[in-house]
């Protein structure tokens, strides 16, 4: 394989100055920038790059939304998080989609080094060549039920470290466990303790044993171990999954079959109090500024949008309450997963106004219509009928704009996705802890559409209000 391509995504320009420099002194990288999600998407679907360095926080679109879209697109791209925000349901939702690891600022450069070339490593090879040896006592002080065949990796240098890093990586997606929220803990704990002990010119060995469903890895010392404060916060996220004793530090990874793959289990998110969106442009600020159209937000739509649920309600309650009828309308949309892609693909092709309305009165429409008994879901049902209706007014427009209509079937085939979601995990999985896990994504789905598609900025009639923020 030829250099990696390494995209780069920030809003902040100096940002991505910092990581543009950190990133070109590693050997093997060719590297891109983009300045917003939605930028990040027209790279990708152009270069297609190997890693992705994600901010969450930006205009037009956000990390979340974009890592939705490039992971849908691109299941294969590994998308690291490096952002500011500290959110265990930002981190969560993340892991949920597919995030393989997250890098907190300030930007520790090391750090950022090490994990790009561990994927990076990865990426390039999954069949690493380790020093294998049989043993029948297990090292590890949480389970002594251990296969007979240990890997052992001796660490003299960051390189070794790296090895080890591959390895983990290659077992962990070879269980389906790649995006799982423990692994890149892990990695980083044990990279801060083989560069710590690589500092006291200490050897350090990391052993690794598994069981049939668990892999347990043991990092030994010279001297005892002493936690520096970030390591000791590591060790506190992984809490029962890892044990400090003395010279040696091991944890254990699940590693069991019938893991649920990432992308599958719901994230509870809370609801958005209020919204602001911003224009797609990529033009300096001041240009932009000029361009966008004003959409006055009125006071019913922000207290639908503002509608919230303090108490929440499992999936399984809730189907248990409503009616018979109402529920077999919801179930019923699942006959138009396929009529959703058909349409928008036929839209793709071919640009109409007639296609448009296909969708928006045929389709969508009826998502409307059975969500609308659901009181819970009004401000869904009253987000999805402002799209059709959005769609309708700017039939000519888009159809007359390749890149609109791209971007909007684009977006609009990511709803859909969304809504399947929230129809199985709701309706026929019950398996939501809180039946509004998604209501915040598809708020924001529904006016990012209108937003990058019409060009437009949403504003709110109340002064006290111009700050609102779509999570």
């Amino acid at each position: 394989m030829k250099d990696l391509r390494l995209l780069i995504v920030d809003d902040v320009e100096d940002n991505r100055l910092v990581l543009n420099a950190i990133c070109r002194k590693m050997d093997g990288f060719a590297i891109k920038e983009a300045v917003d999600g939605l930028d990040a998407i027209a790279v990708c679907e152009e270069w297609h790059p190997h890693i992705i360095l994600m901010d969450v926080m930006m205009p037009n679109l956000d990390g979340l939304e974009a890592s939705k879209v490039i992971k849908s697109r691109f299941p294969e791209t590994v998308i690291i998080v490096v952002t500011a925000v500290i959110d265990p349901q930002m981190e969560a939702h993340m892991a949920a989609i597919g995030a393989a690891a997250y890098i907190h600022k300030p930007i520790d450069k090391e750090l950022v080094r090490f994990k790009l070339q561990s994927f990076g490593a990865f990426l390039r090879s999954k069949d690493g060549i380790h020093a294998k040896l049989s043993t029948k006592e297990a090292l590890n002080p949480f389970c002594s039920d251990v296969r007979h065949l240990k890997t052992i990796f001796d660490i003299t240098d960051a390189e070794g470290m790296m090895d080890f890093g591959v390895w983990i990586l290659s077992r962990c997606e070879e269980h389906q466990t790649f995006s799982s929220s423990k692994v890149d803990p892990v990695i980083e704990l044990f990279y801060e303790l083989m560069r710590q002990g690589l500092r006291a010119e200490e050897q350090v060995s990391i052993i690794i044993e598994e069981s049939f469903e668990e892999i347990f890895i043991t990092m030994k010392f010279d001297k005892p171990v002493v936690l520096k404060a970030k390591t000791q916060e590591l060790v506190d996220d992984l809490q029962s999954y890892c044990i400090i004793r003395q010279n040696f530090a091991c944890v254990r990874l699940n590693i069991g079959v019938n893991q649920p793959k990432a992308e599958t289990i719901p994230v509870s998110i809370k609801t958005p109090e209020v919204c602001i969106a911003v224009s797609p442009s990529l033009l300096p600020l001041s240009e932009v500024e000029d361009l966008k159209e004003v959409r006055v937000l009125q006071s019913e739509e922000q207290t639908l949008l503002r509608q919230s649920f303090v108490k929440k309600t499992s999936a399984f309650e809730y189907v248990a309450d409503i009616g018979g009828d109402v529920l077999d309308e919801i179930r019923d949309l699942e006959s138009l997963d396929e009529e959703w892609r058909e349409s928008l693909n036929t839209l793709e092709s071919e640009p109409s106004v007639e296609n448009i309305r296909q969708f928006t009165d045929g389709v969508l429409a009826v998502y409307v219509k059975a969500i609308n008994n659901l009181f819970e879901f009004t401000a869904l049902a009253y987000a999805l009928s402002s799209l059709g209706t959005f769609m309708k007014e700017q039939a000519d427009a888009v159809i007359n704009d390749p890149k609109k209509l791209k971007m909007l079937v684009m977006l609009t085939e990511h709803l859909g996705s969304d809504l399947t979601s929230w129809r199985e995990h709701i309706f026929a999985l019950q398996d939501a802890a809180d039946i509004h896990y998604l209501d915040s994504s598809f708020f924001s789905s529904c006016m990012q559409i209108e937003q990058i598609v019409g060009d437009k900025k949403i504003d709110s009639e109340d002064d006290n209000d111009n700050d609102m923020e779509f999570f």
